[in-house]
């Protein structure tokens, strides 16, 4: 069998999956095998509560009198005692902790226990009560076991790490409606980005064009959306000459696949999401070097994380309309690939100067985009791209930049990123970064120069939308994998992030408030 009719998906083993109790019990209730029980530092101690303390009175003074664990940020310690809970798991989360000192706290714990005997655990959230919003806290506990849980080995290893957790308990005071939302949300949501990882994480020669679109039909099918796939004919009658120009060159012809969510009755559209889905991007002709090449099968990252978004919403059930549309394309090099200087009528009517093949993205986005906007007018469009290795320049892998005119989304998005863990960054887009842009030949270059790489590319895309207060574009180049370690993140292993499921989706719960 050959690796292309490997169908990665179906057999992908899926081990961070948990079954997950919120309990409000007293310990002694609670049946679970390992205690996670994130602590704040204080005077240079841990701040252990006061149910735990009472519990391992013994273990706990033995701990703190050894000096080996202070509550700092990212410590981790496991004790064992002979109590009904044997195994005491402490996190640290330092001296003043918030939603990521949180996020890395649990993180350890769960890294530290991945590959114990542990099969019921418990999660002691009460003590934090007065620092967090409750909901907040269990939207970040399940959303960062299931990440943290994530394991990319598991797509083409023969033998496999057995994970043995299989429960979770949130322990809590008094159980609300609202805590069990914020659970049945967390759940959905975090399902949703590894199903996003998945798909970035696949190799290009099984995850191509044809296959982006076979997902897609997938998920049409399982939750009833609307799809539409414009195949190379097709877009060659619409005048789709950004998409083919870039798809001229790779094995598996270019598509752009269209999905239509309707969670309520009109005929509006409330949000658009367009995502860059390069399943492959060698440059083109203008090859990208040994080093750089290594890592484009993450180029369809913008794609995998838009099908993670309507899966989100489907499953939610969000009383909104959204339509989510996937260039679907091949960046290589062949005897009928685009080249530089090459001159390309887009599907707005604009003509574009071919600067550099590898700038390729924007040019499918372009088409994307301007078909969104004329066709289904929504009061929002969204644009997730791997665009620029400058944007990586600017913010390293720590934040996506993130560019509109609309300076009240733009503070909405800053603050979710920071809450939920997937930051954001306003860049600017003044007039000035245009003119780079300029062509002799053409309306416009598809690239700038050096200077201001990640600006000028966001400056392109601008062009295809007939209202900037509408439209807003991430940049992920920088967040939407992991290698060698960066961002360095406990949650996060060399893998794909499916950053964007988490900020995009909480943004439309925010907006439905």
């Amino acid at each position: 069998m050959s690796i292309n009719e490997i169908s990665i998906l179906d057999r992908w083993i899926v081990l961070a999956k948990l079954k997950y109790i919120l309990s409000d019990k007293s310990l002694d209730k609670i049946d679970v095998d390992t205690l996670i029980v994130p602590v704040i530092s204080e005077n240079n101690k841990p701040r252990i509560p006061e149910e735990i303390r009472d519990a391992y009175r013994e273990l706990i003074d033995t701990i703190i009198s050894s000096g080996d664990f202070k509550g700092e940020e990212k410590e981790v310690i496991i004790g064992y005692s002979r109590n009904r809970i044997k195994r005491l798991v402490l996190a640290g989360l330092g001296k003043e902790p918030d939603h990521e000192t949180f996020r890395e706290a649990v993180a350890s714990a769960i890294n530290s226990i991945a590959e114990k005997q542990s099969v019921h655990a418990g999660l002691y959230l009460r003590d934090l009560k007065n620092i967090f919003e409750i909901s907040d806290l269990i939207d970040n506990s399940v959303l960062t076991i299931e990440i943290t849980l994530f394991d990319p080995g598991e797509l083409f290893k023969t033998e496999n790490k057995k994970l043995t957790l299989k429960e979770m308990v949130l322990i809590v005071d008094n159980i609300s409606e609202d805590m069990e939302n914020a659970l049945k949300r967390s759940t959905i949501i975090s399902d949703a980005v590894n199903y996003a990882r998945r798909i970035a994480e696949t190799p290009s020669s099984t995850m191509n064009p044809a296959r982006i679109e076979e997902e897609a039909k997938k998920l049409a099918e399982q939750y009833g959306l609307e799809i539409k796939v414009f195949q190379k004919e097709d877009l060659e009658k619409m005048g789709m000459n950004g998409i083919l120009a870039v798809g001229s060159g790779g094995g598996i012809p270019p598509r752009l696949i269209i999905l239509e969510y309707r969670g309520r009755n009109s005929n509006e559209w409330d949000y658009a999401f367009v995502g860059k889905t390069v399943t492959f991007d060698a440059g083109g002709l203008n090859l990208k070097p040994t080093g750089y090449i290594d890592n484009m099968k993450y180029d369809k990252c913008g794609g995998a994380v838009v099908l993670g978004i309507m899966k989100a919403v489907a499953e939610l059930k969000l009383p909104v309309n959204v339509v989510a549309a996937l260039p679907a394309v091949e960046n290589l090099p062949g005897p009928n690939a685009y080249k530089p200087r090459d001159v390309i009528k887009m599907y707005n009517g604009l003509t574009v100067e071919v600067g550099n093949t590898d700038a390729e993205g924007r040019l499918i986005l372009a088409d994307a985009l301007s078909y969104i906007d004329k066709n289904y007018t929504p009061k929002q469009i969204f644009d997730l791209a791997t665009l620029t290795g400058a944007i990586v320049i600017a913010l390293g892998n720590y934040a996506a930049g993130l560019f509109t005119e609309n300076d009240e989304v733009a503070k909405k998005l800053y603050d979710i990123g920071w809450k939920i863990g997937e930051r954001v960054w306003h860049m600017p887009l003044w007039k000035e970064y245009y003119e780079q842009l300029k062509s002799n030949i053409a309306d416009t270059n598809n690239i700038g120069g050096r200077p201001a790489g990640a600006i000028t590319a966001a400056a392109f895309l601008s062009k295809f939308v007939s209202d900037k207060k509408r439209w807003i574009h991430l940049d992920i180049a920088g967040v939407s994998f992991v290698e060698k370690g960066y961002p360095k993140k406990a949650y996060y292993k060399p893998a794909a992030t499916g950053f964007g499921v988490r900020l995009l989706t909480y943004y439309l719960l925010k907006d439905l408030e």
